[in-house]
């Protein structure tokens, strides 16, 4: 793909004025596939020409602000595997020495970009009900000089592979989701070797931090730049984290966290009820179930699922479903904790489909529905979905670094390059009813939220 560059003429580069598109389109007018390709490409150069101008004073010499316009371009543009040279062909250059500076050894801060990427899509996609989804992502590398890279088993191979693990927050609402913040897991065979964190230039200060620690590192940034959200949602196994729940409560989010697959019942219980109840899964307000805290590494016991009644079982058909093959997904809640005074309910949360079975602990206002939980769920689950986007559209894990600065480089201008496809074509202007941006820089003292009950 190759971009036109925009300008006085740029109806013409997109393939002539919107009438001549027209003309030479499909009969009755109706532009044909290559002018609205050409109309979206015209698109996503004029949107990266701003988000350029945007970054550009994040760097002091003009060296490497204009080497960053041509990475994201070509991460774009470019087809196939985007490594650095790849990447300086597309910029013209005869060597990719240029490109891999950009990574190194330039001056500028990865964290600075990836405040002006939060700020763009909120700009794009601010909305007061969006979901705030944490996901983990595996890349897999070969040898061990790679800053972070470890053994891991991978769901998609079905074996234990070399990966690095990222961990990132995903900015979700229906009509469109882009990755705003990013993290790399340091295993602790890496955090306590300082001769191995010295040679890939891991600062001295990073401590090691599990993957929900730096998840929730991210959340917080996330409240503290005032970015509006309704919810917090992760696949397993986020749940099992108290600390992450109760950082999350103690600044009044709402949640819904994966918890591992279901174990075998505890007792004599099979996969029939057992008779015992476990609170209203209809989500009345007495009966409160079981603590979620008795539940084992082995995820919620059979026994609790199985109790919950036919009638309470909600189904929902989504034909475009990319998880589900027939797009049927049933869904019901065990209400394990009524609301207090000042807090949240808290629910068991149950997904099944004709694979797999997927649980979840949820914790919101009194008020919330089946429903509202369920497309929560649906976030989280998607979470994987939006990383192999920008893995396909921008060469995500097409790096081939291994030093610990240039990892957070890649990965946030590949973050950018990947906002800028999805934005290109959203208004930059809020839609009526969606509230204001926040502020742009953050104030210096910043107000938790509250729970609110309904």
């Amino acid at each position: 793909m190759e971009f036109s560059p925009p300008g006085e003429n740029a109806g013409e580069s997109a393939g002539g004025s919107p009438g001549e598109r027209a003309r030479d389109g499909a009969p009755g007018g109706v532009p044909d596939r290559g002018s609205a390709e050409s109309a979206r490409i015209l698109r996503t150069e004029l949107f990266l020409r701003r988000l350029h101008r945007m970054i550009g004073p994040r760097f002091a010499r003009a060296e490497p602000r204009e080497r960053a316009f041509a990475f994201l371009r070509g991460m774009v543009a470019s087809g196939g595997r985007r490594n650095g040279r790849r990447l300086a062909e597309a910029a013209g250059e005869d060597r990719p020495d240029g490109m891999q500076r950009l990574l190194t050894t330039a001056r500028w801060d990865a964290d600075e970009l990836r405040d002006d990427l939060r700020d763009v899509v909120l700009e794009h996609l601010a909305d007061e009900a969006a979901v705030l989804v944490v996901h983990e992502e595996a890349f897999e590398k070969k040898g061990s000089s790679s800053v972070g890279v470890g053994p891991r088993h991978v769901a998609a191979a079905g074996a234990v592979r070399n990966c690095q693990t990222a961990v990132f927050l995903t900015y979700a609402v229906p009509r469109a989701q882009a990755i705003i913040d990013r993290e790399l897991f340091l295993p602790p065979a890496w955090a306590r070797d300082p001769l191995r964190r010295a040679r890939a230039g891991v600062p001295v200060e990073i401590p090691f931090r599990t993957r929900t620690q730096l998840g929730w590192e991210m959340v917080r940034r996330a409240l503290d730049a005032s970015v509006p959200f309704a919810w917090v949602a992760a696949a397993s196994p986020f749940g099992h984290d108290v600390e992450f729940r109760r950082r999350l409560a103690a600044r009044g989010v709402p949640y819904v966290l994966g918890l591992r697959p279901p174990g075998r019942p505890s007792g004599r219980a099979s996969g029939r009820s057992s008779g015992r109840s476990f609170g209203r899964a209809s989500g009345g307000a007495d009966a409160p179930g079981p603590r979620p805290e008795a539940w084992t590494e082995r995820g919620v016991p059979e026994e609790v699922i199985a109790a919950i009644p036919a009638r309470d079982w909600l189904r929902v058909r989504d034909p475009g479903d990319p998880l589900r093959p027939d797009g049927v997904c049933h869904t019901a809640r065990v209400l394990l904790r009524p609301a207090g005074r000042a807090g949240f309910a808290q629910w068991l949360l149950v997904r099944r489909d004709l694979r797999r079975t997927l649980t979840y602990l949820c914790a919101g206002p009194a008020g919330t529905t089946l429903r509202q939980l369920a497309e929560v769920a649906r976030q989280a689950e998607r979470g994987a979905l939006y990383a192999a986007s920008a893995r396909a559209d921008v060469g995500l894990d097409h790096y081939e670094v291994r030093l610990w600065t240039a990892w957070y480089r890649h990965i946030t201008l590949a973050l950018l390059a990947h906002a800028s496809l999805v934005l290109a074509g959203e208004p930059a202007s809020p839609r009526p009813g969606r509230p204001p941006l926040p502020p742009r820089t953050p104030p210096t003292v910043h107000r938790d939220r509250q729970p609110t009950q309904e």
